[in-house]
């Protein structure tokens, strides 16, 4: 499992990164959207969450699914379906599936980071 931990002064919150389909910034919260539609806004920038999902990872002995493309949005790979350029969105497997409309760069990049890394 991969998991990061998000403290507040009041609590702490354990996340299964391996549940998330994207995570997009919002100026200082970063919402979770997960494969079974729940959101979950917490107040951690994007960056920071960055280099907690790739420790995680590393921790967990796995390669990292989540790929940046563009300044607010990180998207796991292993929950995509489809990227679609022409259609200017990716759909993710879930309950209910999920779209998220993208710009033309970003699914570009997505598209070139996935070719890459099915060779």
């Amino acid at each position: 499992m991969m998991k990061i931990y998000i403290e507040s002064r009041d609590e702490i919150r354990i996340i299964d990164m391996q549940e998330v389909c994207f995570l997009q910034a919002s100026h200082n919260y970063t919402d979770f959207v997960f494969a079974d539609g729940r959101t979950k806004s917490e107040l951690v920038g994007i960056s920071v969450l960055e280099g907690r999902i790739a420790e995680a990872a590393r921790k967990a002995g796995i390669p990292n699914p989540f790929v940046r493309v563009g300044r607010s949005l990180l998207v796991n790979t292993s929950h995509i379906e489809l990227v679609s350029i022409k259609l200017k969105l990716i759909s993710f497997r879930g309950n209910p599936p999920i779209t998220l409309s993208a710009s033309k760069n970003m699914l570009m990049l997505l598209k070139r980071h996935l070719s890459e890394s099915m060779q």
